[in-house]
């Protein structure tokens, strides 16, 4: 009798010492405001990373192949007569730095040059809308990085792998700032970089066409005054492969990039108490499957992304300095906050018992 309860006693500590130790591939949902998020598309079907007919003030442009429109009037201004900007009035150039200049269309813009970039704006400072963007696809099994780009306005940086060909609608005047571009067969009177170009567009046809390169483009966005909660989709439907919370600081260390402290619960388990990350900590989320984005937005007020996130991830941790916290259930809190694991247990303790006691009856009949 006595070898049989030492070896049911051994069986339970094993089992105890596993339960605890064993670290299961987790489900987690979490909440966090971050400058910078990296993601992968993972599904069969292209998404569009921005929601429909986004308005904004101006438009970064880095990465690309060409930029085409057709204009009425083109306009170049004298770099050497802009007037520096103050506190309370942006850089601008007066009536008599511009030059009208014979051209034909489209005017192309060719940006292959990897330090080329476009701005796009419009010329005067008090409009709110410059253009409107939509339709920027993000291919399965490629990758978009979102950044908060800081500066006068904040605004978003997009940097896709996918390869896109954009057409923009934009309002009849247009402001470009042209660095390491100049445009096919226009003489222009000027030397330097970057150079300021104004373009009266035709009514008909009020549109920029914008290919990128084979490797994708990046694309810095300012949104419209008061138009950022436009930006991206209220309910996001982005099936993910990987998900990085990593940004690379001054020095080229990586560092957190959360702004606030991030909540991590477990969906399977609502029971289990749920995890508080701070900012200093860095996050990841390793080997991730069944995962989506389910929510995305942009606070320009505070600098930072707004991120939901759903799915099963077979490493959740975050590290502060050397100490590293694994995220991942074992099979304790799988067995104590499920009620299907607890009745197996209770069956099984119970089996455990009525064998016992069976074998003990049967004892005291041999005796």
């Amino acid at each position: 009798m006595w070898l049989l309860l030492v070896l049911v006693a051994v069986i339970l500590l094993t089992l105890v010492g596993f339960s605890t130790f064993w670290h299961l591939p987790t489900r987690v949902q979490l909440d966090l405001e971050t400058t910078r998020l990296g993601i992968s598309l993972g599904g069969t079907q292209r998404r569009e990373v921005f929601d429909r007919s986004v308005p904004f003030s101006a438009l970064v442009i880095e990465d690309c192949n060409a930029v085409a429109f057709a204009a009425e009037t083109l306009e170049v201004a004298d770099p050497q007569q802009l007037v520096p900007g103050t506190e309370t009035q942006a850089p601008h150039f007066p009536v008599e730095a511009w030059r009208v200049l014979p051209h034909t269309n489209p005017v192309k813009l060719p940006c292959r040059d990897p330090e080329a970039k476009l701005t796009l704006r419009n010329p005067d400072p008090a409009a709110a809308t410059t253009g409107t963007l939509d339709q920027v696809y993000l291919a399965p099994g490629s990758q978009v990085i979102l950044e908060v780009s800081p500066g006068r306005e904040t605004a978003i940086s997009l940097e896709i792998e996918t390869p896109q060909d954009l057409h923009l609608a934009v309002g009849p005047d247009l402001e470009l700032v042209a660095d390491f571009v100049a445009p096919e067969g226009v003489a222009v009177p000027f030397q330097g970089s970057p150079l300021t170009w104004r373009a009266r567009l035709p009514e008909a046809r009020r549109f920029l066409d914008l290919t990128s390169g084979d490797h994708g483009l990046v694309l810095i966005v300012t949104p419209a005054q008061g138009r950022a909660a436009e930006m991206f989709p209220e309910k996001p439907d982005f099936p993910l492969t990987s998900l990085e919370l990593l940004e690379e600081s001054l020095r080229g260390d990586l560092t957190s990039p959360l702004r606030s402290p991030a909540k991590l619960s477990y969906s399977d388990y609502p029971d289990v108490p749920s995890v508080t990350i701070e900012p200093n900590e860095d996050l990841g989320l390793g080997r991730l499957s069944k995962a989506r984005l389910t929510r995305l937005s942009f606070d320009p007020e505070n600098g930072v992304l707004r991120v939901g996130f759903d799915g099963i991830a077979e490493r959740p941790a975050s590290k502060a300095g050397e100490f590293v916290r694994d995220h991942r259930l074992t099979l304790f809190h799988a067995v104590r906050y499920s009620w299907r694991w607890a009745l197996i247990a209770k069956v099984g303790f119970w089996l455990v018992t009525a064998i016992l006691a069976v074998y003990g009856a049967w004892k005291k009949v041999q005796e």
